[in-house]
C-alpha cells in the first residue's frame, strides 16, 4: 500500500511539473540579407526553419532550431573586373562587367536560442532573444574565362587588355554562429499563434578572395534575419 501510495505521489508530482512546463513547436519562413562584404556578392534569399521549445519560468524561454537557406543570386552591379593599362596612351583604369559569373552559398545549421520576455499580456509577448550553434557552409564560385577588350578611339578597332583564365573554387566547412534579435509571438487562438523576428545573425566563417576577378575576402558571414511563422503550443 505505501509502495503504491509513493507511485501515485510521484505520477501526480510528474504530472503537475509537465503541466505546469509550456512546451511549443513551429515552422517559419525567413529572408536573409546579407551585409559587410557577402553583400557584394550575392543577393537577398529565402529560407526556412523549424523549432522546438519550452518557456521554463515566467520570463525565459529556451528554444532549438534546424535552419537551411541558399544564396544563389549573384550582386550583378558589384560584379566588375578593373583593369589599369597604359595599351591606348595614359594609364587609364577600364571597367568591365562579368555577367557570367555564378556564384552561391548554402548554409545549414542546428542552434539554440534563449529568449527574455519583457513585455506581455493576454494578446502577445515581445522577447529578446540571443541563439548560438553550428552551421555547415558551401561556397561555390563559377570558372572564368573571358578576353577583355576596349574600343580604340583612334582606329575604333578592339584592342585586347586582359585575358581571365580563373579556375572554379568551391569551400566547405562546419562554424560556429550567433544571433541576437527582436521576436513576437502574436496569439492567433490558442493553442495557434503567429511568431515574427527579426536578428543579426553572424556565421563565423571566411570566404577567400579571387584578386583576378576583384573579389575581396569575407570575413564573418553576415545577415539580416527576418522570419515568420506559425508556433503551436501545448
Amino acid at each position: 500500500m505505501k509502495n503504491l501510495f509513493k507511485i501515485l505521489s510521484i505520477l501526480i508530482i510528474t504530472s503537475s511539473a509537465f503541466a505546469q512546463n509550456k512546451f511549443f513547436v513551429g515552422a517559419s519562413a525567413n529572408y536573409n540579407i546579407p551585409f559587410g562584404m557577402l553583400s557584394n556578392r550575392l543577393e537577398p534569399a529565402p529560407g526556412f526553419l523549424v523549432f522546438f521549445g519550452r518557456q521554463t519560468s515566467e520570463d525565459w524561454t529556451w528554444t532549438g532550431k534546424i535552419e537551411y537557406f541558399k544564396l544563389s543570386d549573384v550582386n550583378k552591379e558589384q560584379m566588375k573586373k578593373f583593369v589599369k593599362s597604359d595599351i591606348l596612351g595614359p594609364i587609364q583604369t577600364f571597367e568591365f562587367q562579368l555577367p557570367k559569373l555564378k556564384m552561391d552559398l548554402t548554409v545549414a545549421g542546428l542552434a539554440a536560442e534563449t529568449k527574455y520576455n519583457f513585455l506581455s499580456n493576454d494578446i502577445f509577448d515581445v522577447n529578446i532573444n540571443f541563439g548560438f550553434g553550428f552551421y555547415y557552409w558551401e561556397h561555390f564560385r563559377s570558372e572564368y574565362k573571358d578576353s577583355l577588350f576596349v574600343q580604340s578611339p583612334s582606329s575604333g578597332n578592339p584592342v585586347l587588355v586582359e585575358v581571365l583564365n580563373v579556375p572554379s573554387l568551391r569551400q566547405k566547412d562546419w562554424s560556429g554562429g550567433v544571433n541576437f534579435g527582436v521576436d513576437l509571438v502574436l496569439v492567433l487562438f490558442y493553442p495557434l499563434s503567429l511568431n515574427i523576428s527579426t536578428n543579426y545573425k553572424l556565421i563565423i566563417a571566411e570566404l577567400w578572395p579571387t584578386l583576378a576577378l576583384n573579389l575581396e575576402n569575407v570575413s564573418g558571414l553576415q545577415f539580416f534575419d527576418l522570419r515568420a511563422g506559425i508556433r503551436f503550443d501545448f
